[in-house]
């Protein structure tokens, strides 16, 4: 992450897109285009604003121009593509002109036209572009009507195809939307004599880094079979470039191979999947003497590098400093009498390494030989696997069969500690450096020659339902150009959630998404709260007789997205909010990654959040173009102040508060959606929500994202089920009143200003965030309650000097807080 001041850094772009983020953006945040609709849902639309969708199209215009050549289509040079840009960034003049009658929509003159040319730089981006070609785009670039093409010019009308073509994928809500037959018409006509396609994916179902990764999954699988190029990113789905000629279709191979993708794709999306050190830590140590491994990590590590963790957790327990047990010391000396080996009964360097041989027997040997891999039993499979002595396991063997000795009482299995001991004997004979990575290497070599399928054999046993429930998900979930996959085994296994929750009183229902399970074991489902940091009373499906709190029903999808969760987070509070971020309307390869490595990369575990200063940045950002100051700080500087507070650097103050849930997965591996989570000590709950959706709204806005804020980990709603740019859930009850349940474009700028005033107002009074309950009844029932509030910080204060800084503060909050109140109700201060 780079520590430009500017909220995008400092990256190694195509030159056109980093001129036009560093001289072109920053003046459309500047003149306040972050609130400007260019889509609003007063018209039937979902919110976008006049930023984001300038954004979207120049992103998308760059990121088609780069990938086209691939299909043998024209590239536009790097000048003609500035002038496209540029004539982009201005196209939409007529949205700023208030109301217009349809016959005068595009009746601009070239004056107005100017004036927004210089107020966005674009004339300095493109120079060669006379005013001319500005206005004749501002007045032709749809394909309407009323539209004025008596106004064009020969540059406009050879760059016109490629204005309209940005335009036209700037305003896609879904991924269906920008594949329909409008766009790949525009297509045809930037670039003729070509076989460009449009197609796309979507999932049904969104629950966070999981359906990231499943998105990357999809992606890269049909990328490979079929030729598809990702070209738009949505948060449930992608657009792609491809040519006529890669049909495909959605079937049972599909699935599997994006089964088989997906599960790859996790093991190497972060780092502590491949830490060896990291997963011997996951690993707990059972009395009986082996490590306990949970399925989840076979389904994400993969049993070679499970394997090798074993192996340094066994090196970390043979500690040559440490006395065996009585029961480990006898058990021993018995070994000792009937084998030709010297177990060293003294210290736990054989116990150690014992744990070792029983887990990799347990975990390992035993689904090989339940597999009918081999004709020999567990013990002798072990022994040969690593390399024990004949003489050794001929002595086990005998051991074995002496009723007199029972080396398997209470589920032990004795036997390890003479394989333990020869491990030892090898390491120091051989002078291994390198103990567990030794090890490692003589066991997945023996298990390669015994038979190299070893691997697969050893996941199905522990991660076989996995695979049939995910197949299951993913053929029930994905879309490929509006193509379901027909029922398949896995599927056909799926339970009916309706019908379980009706049948039974307790059925097979996940709590979060409602879905049904393939498994035939309700254990299956249950999930401890150290994984869903969630109990019974979270759902009001919990049985009310319930006689203590129980184990939620999670579906293995849910499971798996908690537990990614926790590898790329570090904060496990139970009752904290989510922040369920969505694109406006989308992102690009490039957006994408820009967004994950510059901006979502700060809200790491350890970022601070000075919630005070940060609302004064934001109240800077809602109000400037109601303040006729020269020398207010512009727009662009206050959202990077925002989110510059929302995630400081340990050292300076503020509360850990804010954190993504995706900290350190590989951006190229999944894309799509982001998930930010909220917490912070609760006075009480009104306040507490309050921060939080304060916090989550003012970062999401200078973000250019739409939020849905919930207390459920997983969002209940997709971006394509609400049109708002922010709706809250139905658990925010007070809040809701000041924020509103539904929070429009139109009307996020008075909302956040609003909070924003109310914060600095309240912390003037006092750094006391539970008297916040308070400070919203009285928004809600004083008709002036900034100057109420301003006039009680007044008489606190010694020298009533708050009334000289908070005066705008105590304004806006008398228009704006109350949204029942009638906003030309105010205090009237600049007359």
């Amino acid at each position: 992450m780079s520590d430009s001041t500017s909220i995008w850094g400092d990256r190694d772009l195509h030159p056109v897109l980093a001129e036009y983020l560093a001289d072109v953006d920053p003046h459309l945040l500047d003149v306040g285009w972050s609130f400007e609709t260019a889509k609003s849902v007063e018209y039937g639309l979902t919110d976008q604003s006049m930023l984001n969708h300038v954004r979207n199209g120049v992103f998308a215009i760059v990121w088609l121009n780069e990938i086209a050549p691939s299909f043998d289509a024209h590239e536009l040079s790097d000048d003609e593509l500035r002038k496209v840009v540029a004539l982009f960034a201005v196209h939409d003049l007529h949205k700023l002109r208030g109301e217009q009658e349809m016959d005068e929509e595009y009746d601009i003159e070239a004056d107005e036209v100017a004036d927004l040319v210089d107020a966005l730089g674009v004339d300095s981006f493109a120079p060669d572009l006379r005013i001319e070609t500005f206005h004749a785009c501002a007045v032709d670039h749809a394909n309407t009507w009323n539209s004025n093409p008596e106004h064009s010019t020969r540059t406009y009308d050879r760059l016109r195809p490629y204005v309209r073509l940005a335009d036209a994928f700037a305003s896609c809500e879904t991924p269906e939307a920008a594949t329909v037959e409008r766009n790949q018409t525009g297509l045809e006509v930037a670039y003729p004599g070509t076989d460009l396609e449009l197609r796309h994916h979507t999932l049904d179902d969104v629950k966070g880094v999981f359906t990231n990764l499943l998105n990357g999954a999809v992606s890269h699988v049909l990328e490979e079979r079929f030729g598809y190029e990702r070209f738009l990113i949505y948060q449930d789905g992608c657009v792609y470039l491809t040519d006529e000629d890669a049909e495909m279709t959605v079937d049972d191979e599909l699935i599997g191979d994006v089964y088989d993708r997906l599960q790859s794709d996790i093991g190497d999306s972060h780092p502590a999947y491949d830490d060896h050190d990291a997963l011997a830590d996951n690993l707990s140590t059972q009395s009986h003497g082996f490590y306990t491994i949970n399925d989840q990590d076979f389904f994400y590590a993969g049993a070679r590098n499970l394997l090798y963790a074993v192996a340094v957790k066994a090196k970390q327990d043979a500690d040559p400093d440490s006395d065996p047990t009585d029961s480990m010391a006898e058990t021993m000396e018995t070994l000792n009498e009937r084998l030709p080996i010297d177990i060293d009964a003294t210290t736990r360097v054989a116990p150690g390494y014992a744990r070792l041989v029983y887990t990799f027997k347990r975990a390992f040997v035993d689904p090989l030989v339940d597999a009918g891999l081999t004709d020999e039993d567990a013990l002798t499979v072990t022994c040969r696997l690593f390399d024990v002595d004949e003489g050794v396991l001929d002595g086990l063997r005998e051991i074995r069969d002496d009723e007199a000795v029972d080396l398997t009482a209470g589920g032990k299995w004795d036997y390890a500690y003479a394989v333990g001991q020869h491990i030892a004997d090898r390491a120091r004979r051989d002078h291994w450096q390198d103990v567990p990575g030794e090890v490692a290497k003589l066991l997945i070599t023996n298990l390669d020659a015994l038979d190299e399928g070893w691997d697969d054999i050893v996941m199905g046993a522990h991660a076989g339902q996995f695979e049939t429930e995910l197949r299951a998900y993913i053929g029930d979930v994905l879309r490929v150009g509006g193509q379901a996959s027909p029922p398949t085994a896995e599927m056909d296994e799926l339970s009916d959630p309706f019908e379980a929750h009706h049948a039974t009183r307790r059925g097979k229902t996940c709590t979060f998404c409602n879905r049904g399970t393939t498994s035939t074991r309700k254990g299956d489902m249950k999930a401890p709260k150290s994984l869903t940091t969630l109990q019974a009373g979270y759902s009001n499906r919990i049985p009310a007789d319930a006689g203590q709190p129980e184990k939620l029903l999670v579906c293995t999808p849910c499971q798996i997205e908690f537990s990614l969760r926790e590898t790329g987070s570090s904060r496990r509070d139970a009752g904290r909010l989510f922040v369920h971020l969505v694109p406006d309307y989308f992102y690009t390869p490039t957006m994408w990654d820009l967004y994950a490595d510059e901006i979502f990369a700060r809200f790491t575990g350890e970022a601070m959040t000075r919630v005070g200063r940060l609302a004064s940045a934001m109240f800077d950002v809602t109000t400037t173009e109601d303040r006729d100051r020269a020398d207010e700080t512009p727009i662009s500087e206050s959202i990077s102040t925002v989110l510059r507070e929302a995630t400081r650097a340990e050292d300076v103050g503020g509360r850990s508060m804010i954190e993504q849930l995706q900290n350190g997965f590989d951006p190229d591996a999944g894309f799509g959606t982001q998930t930010l989570s909220f917490y912070k000590p609760q006075d009480n709950e009104t306040e507490f929500q309050f921060f939080g959706v304060f916090v989550g709204l003012a970062v999401a806005s200078t973000m250019g994202l739409r939020a849905y804020v919930s207390q459920s980990p997983i969002p209940e709603v997709r971006g394509r089920d609400f049109s708002e740019m922010v709706t809250l859930d139905a658990g925010f009850t007070t809040v809701n009143g000041f924020y509103g349940r539904e929070i429009p474009l139109s009307k996020l700028r008075n909302r956040l200003g609003a909070a924003a005033a109310l914060i600095e107002l309240g912390y003037e009074l006092a750094r006391d965030d539970a008297r916040f309950a308070k400070y919203l009844r009285i928004v809600r029932n004083k008709p002036l309650p900034g100057s109420y509030l301003l006039k009680r910080a007044v008489q606190d204060s010694d020298d009533g000097g708050a009334a000289r800084y908070l005066l705008e503060e105590a304004d806006y909050l008398d228009r704006y807080g109350n949204p029942t109140n009638d906003a030309d109700t105010t205090t009237v201060i600049h007359e």
